[in-house]
Formats: structure tokens, sequence, C-alpha cells
């Protein structure tokens, strides 16, 4: 028989991490390909117009080092990176949170046709509610970095929200801020856990560029030159996008993290899963 995980419980910060990874042994072969036949495209244009995002700061250097232009290709460079970077957050939020809405309502048998379809009826809700807490939380930064902080943490929530509740956007902001009163900083601590174990992972994925960056500036010390790029070559650029995909994929443990703390924070004040559980029980009675 299939293991499975409750989610509709309390847990601290501990128990949420283990059944984090938990989760991710025992549901990462089928949510791992289904995040890559879904945001596969998307990531792959990623990949592209970073390339060629790089090349383009490669080719000018020199013009914008002193200052003399800004070439369009920069420019239509960074617009291509900016808008697959925002499809691609779009669709890994959507798959994620829809893969586990599957698996909680169908006690862990998931319903994949159905998540695939659910995907396109959400992507223009959550691709909005990425662009309005991005611009939210940057606002709350430029002003003050607490308030950026502090937003950031709340509207957090609200893509589980949008998804689990089936709240439109304002509403799925709003019930954030309401959900997450009085247990801000028990979610900030959990976040920020949650966070530093993310980019210890990534950072393992890093060190191959790091290091070759490392001996190739060494071999290179006695060389003089003006375009510090010139120790960025395709080995580095290969490595820098292997590193950033890995990120990218790898950014499925904080989403299954934020999903495990919002049905945490929802028990806590709704008591969801007690009162479906005391249902059962009546009906076995």
């Amino acid at each position: 028989m299939k293991e499975t995980i409750d989610f509709k419980q309390q847990r601290e910060l501990g128990t949420i991490i283990t059944d984090v990874f938990k989760f991710v042994r025992i549901e990462g072969k089928e949510l791992g390909g289904l995040i890559l036949k879904i945001t596969g495209p998307a990531l792959l244009a990623v990949i592209f117009s970073y390339v060629y995002y790089t090349q383009s700061t490669l080719g000018n250097f020199e013009a914008i080092f002193m200052q003399q232009e800004f070439s369009n290709n920069i420019l239509l460079s960074l617009f291509l990176l900016f808008g697959s970077v925002v499809v691609f957050y779009a669709l890994i939020y959507s798959t994620v949170l829809l893969y586990i809405k599957s698996y909680v309502a169908n006690q862990g048998h998931v319903q994949v046709e159905t998540v695939s379809r659910e995907i396109k009826e959400y992507f223009w809700s959550m691709l909005g509610l990425n662009l309005l807490t991005g611009i939210i939380v940057a606002v709350g930064i430029i002003f003050c970095v607490l308030p950026g902080i502090y937003l950031m943490v709340c509207l957090t929530l609200a893509f589980p929200i949008l998804i689990f509740e089936r709240n439109d956007i304002g509403a799925a902001i709003s019930n954030s801020f309401k959900l997450i009163k009085e247990e801000w900083w028990n979610t900030f601590a959990t976040l920020f856990v949650i966070y530093i174990l993310y980019s210890i992972i990534t950072m393992i994925f890093q060190l191959p560029q790091l290091l070759y960056m490392f001996v190739k500036g060494f071999t290179m010390s006695n060389e003089v030159s003006g375009n510090p790029f010139e120790f960025i070559d395709w080995v580095s650029i290969t490595l820098d996008v292997i590193a950033m995909v890995a990120g990218y994929l790898m950014f499925t443990f904080i989403l299954i993290s934020i999903a495990f703390v919002y049905f945490h924070l929802n028990e806590k004040k709704n008591f969801t899963g007690t009162l479906e559980n005391i249902d059962k029980l009546g009906q076995r009675e």
C-alpha cells in the first residue's frame, strides 16, 4: 500500500522540513516528471534568453563600461529573460500547488490529467499574482527594507490560498494577511530556515563554476586586462546554466514547504482537517 502524508495537520518546523523531504521521496518521480513536462518549454526559454543576454553583454561590454551606448540587443535580451522567468514561475507554482491539491483531495492519488487541465485554467491568475506580489514587495523594499520583508512573508501564502481556496487574486492577497495574523514571526522563522536549506542545496550546484573560475583566474593572474569578462567563456556559461537550472527546479522544495505552512496555519486557525476527521468518524458510525 502506498504511503501517504496528511497535509491537514499542525506541524512544528522540524516536522515540516522532515515531511517535505518525505513527500519528495514518495512523489518526487511523478511530480518531477510533470514539472519537466509543463515547465520544460519555459525553462528552455529561460536558458536561451540567459545565454543571449550573456552574449549581448559580453559583446558590448566596452561600450557599456564607457557609458557610450546601451545596445538594443541587451534591452531585447533583458525583456526575453524577464518574460520567460515570469512564465516559468507561474507554471511551476501552478504545477506544484495543484499537484498537492489533487494529492490531498484524493488521499494520495494524484489525477495528473486534472492537474494538467487546471494548470491552464490558473495560469493567468498565477501570472498576475506573481507580478502583483513582486511589485508590492519591491515597493516595500524600496521605501524601507523591513516593510518589504514583512510583505514578502505575508504574500507568500497568497499562492496556496489562490489554489487551495479557489480565490481570485485580490481575495488571495487579502486572506493571506488574515491567515498569517498573530503568526508572522513563526512563519518568518520557518520560511527563513527553509530558504537557508534551499540556498545550501543550490550552492552545491554552483561549486563547479566557482572552482572553474578560480582555476582560470589563477592561471590568468599574470595577464593584464581591463575587461573582466575575459574570464567568462562557454565553459563558465555552461556551468552557470547548469547551476541556474538546478536552482529553478530545486525551487520545488520551497513550494512544497509553503504548502505545508499554509495547511499548518489553516489547521491551527480553522481546524479544517480535524473537522473533516470528525465527519468521517460520524459517517462510519
